[in-house]
């Protein structure tokens, strides 16, 4: 069994804080030419400082999952998220460019590619002193910009498909540290550019990361990550060729389902399952999503205290149905309280944040094989094996690609529901949201995507804002 595992629990001094938000900071300011760059073990540091980032609560800590649920059109917020301005006007989409979810992930996404970046420029000075690590350092380094880069863009600009060539505007493409007086005013990139330069850096990390990250050290990621993301990266392209290759590999490569649907939701410090292909590992002291995802999704107790998120009507919809079928994704993962039904998924406080797991990898490739001509036996057998594991009869009857599609995504709507998978399918497909804080809102509305922050328009003199703010 491959396991896959961030160990993000380090925040060390080398660390950029992530109340410098934007791409302004100084990168030789931060770093200079001290223990972090001027040694080997300097640059191990630093890279866990780079995976200690990644871990912010505005990024895989749970701000992603979270906020990208409250803008589409599953989650019903209280009261408490509805009195917080920023979250409030991700519910309404009434947006400002001062919003603090879209700054903060913003610039802690930036300061951690520029961490990666910073590691990368100074690698190649001890490539001959040790090119076992090294290598390990830069693929992890690429992934990590790559992740980081692959989540601005789906977040600040409109999705793949959007333009027939993608040449509408992403984010801008960080490839090195800069200087306080250089780089700092980086266009935007188109978004087919800024997927091309996440799928080379994803395909360079899948060459220099190992099988077996557990055989060289703590578990920080290895090449499976890197080609579950490839997977995530072309199925978001609708590159329905190459989304099937890569899935195949993490199928095939001895991950296996959890028996349990509650284990991955239930890990705690180093501990990882036989699913899980990438996750963020917290603790006690350094827990971001007992906030963002405890906090917004399972307030403890229940019964007394009322979460954040509650499900909405259509999603309400989708559990009934679950429901009535006895599919045990509802009693196990969903609670009614106070006459109201909530997700449990979240439950564990300082529970680890499941990122990418091989559920996901199935559903992808049965919607490749469906798209791609694939046979029905052959679709049905994928999104079966998360069917079978959630109690329900296997499938053995539908046919045909409209419907085998209907079943496919009808599956994934419910298998990866609260996940922070929902916002981006809805786009990808070219649906349309049934928001509940905005009324009906199509694929491509301004306001289902972020805006600029606005001190990067300020200080950044080529960038250019999102149309509507």
């Amino acid at each position: 069994m491959k396991k896959i595992a961030i160990l993000s629990l380090v925040f060390v001094a080398l660390t950029i804080s992530s109340c410098q938000k934007y791409l302004d900071v100084k990168p030789q300011q931060t770093f200079g030419n001290n223990l972090a760059v001027s040694t080997l073990q300097g640059l191990q540091t630093t890279v866990i400082g780079a995976f200690s980032q990644m871990q912010s609560g505005n990024l895989y800590g749970g701000g992603i999952i979270a906020n990208s649920e409250l803008m589409a059109d599953y989650i019903n917020p209280g009261a408490n998220i509805l009195s917080n301005f920023s979250s409030s006007q991700l519910y309404t989409h009434q947006f400002n460019a001062y919003n603090s979810n879209a700054g903060g992930m913003w610039g802690d996404a930036y300061a951690t590619i520029l961490t990666a970046n910073t590691v990368l420029q100074y690698l190649p000075n001890f490539q001959s002193q040790d090119p076992a690590t090294c290598n390990l350092l830069k693929g992890e380094c690429l992934f990590i910009r790559a992740c980081m880069h692959y989540e601005l863009v789906r977040m600040f600009a409109q999705p793949s498909g959007y333009t027939a060539d993608d040449s509408h505007l992403g984010v801008p493409i960080r490839l090195t540290p800069g200087t306080s007086t250089t780089g700092q005013n980086t266009p935007r990139s188109t978004v087919a550019q800024v997927y091309a330069q996440v799928i080379a850096d994803l395909q360079a990390a899948e060459q220099l990361l190992p099988a077996d990250r557990s055989a060289i050290g703590p578990n920080f990621t290895s090449k499976y990550a890197a080609e579950a993301f490839l997977a995530k990266v072309y199925f978001s392209q609708n590159n329905f060729s190459q989304a099937q290759t890569y899935a195949s590999m993490i199928i095939n490569a001895g991950f296996t389902l959890n028996d349990s649907l509650t284990t991955a939701y239930n890990q705690l410090t180093a501990q990882t399952t036989p699913e899980t292909v990438f996750q963020i590992i917290n603790t006690i002291t350094d827990d971001p999503a007992s906030g963002s995802l405890h906090g917004n999704f399972s307030v403890a107790p229940f019964g007394s205290t009322i979460p954040g998120f509650a499900m909405n009507a259509p999603f309400v919809t989708i559990l009934q149905s679950a429901q009535a079928v006895g599919d045990l994704r509802y009693p196990k993962l969903y609670k009614k309280s106070f006459g109201t039904l909530f997700c449990t998924k979240y439950t564990p406080i300082y529970a680890n944040v499941t990122i990418v797991r091989l559920a996901e990898m199935y559903l992808i490739r049965a919607e490749c094989n469906a798209q791609t001509g694939a046979s029905d036996a052959t679709v049905r057998a994928d999104y079966n094996m998360t069917r079978v594991r959630a109690g329900l009869i296997a499938d053995n009857s539908t046919s045909g690609q409209a419907a085998l599609l209907a079943a496919v995504r009808a599956e994934r709507d419910m298998e990866l529901a609260m996940e922070g998978d929902h916002y981006f399918e809805v786009k990808r497909r070219k649906g349309s949201f049934n928001t509940p804080g905005a009324g009906v809102l199509q694929w491509n509305a301004p306001t289902m995507i972020y805006p600029i922050p606005q001190q990067e328009v300020q200080e950044n003199k080529n960038m250019v804002q999102n149309p509507g703010y």
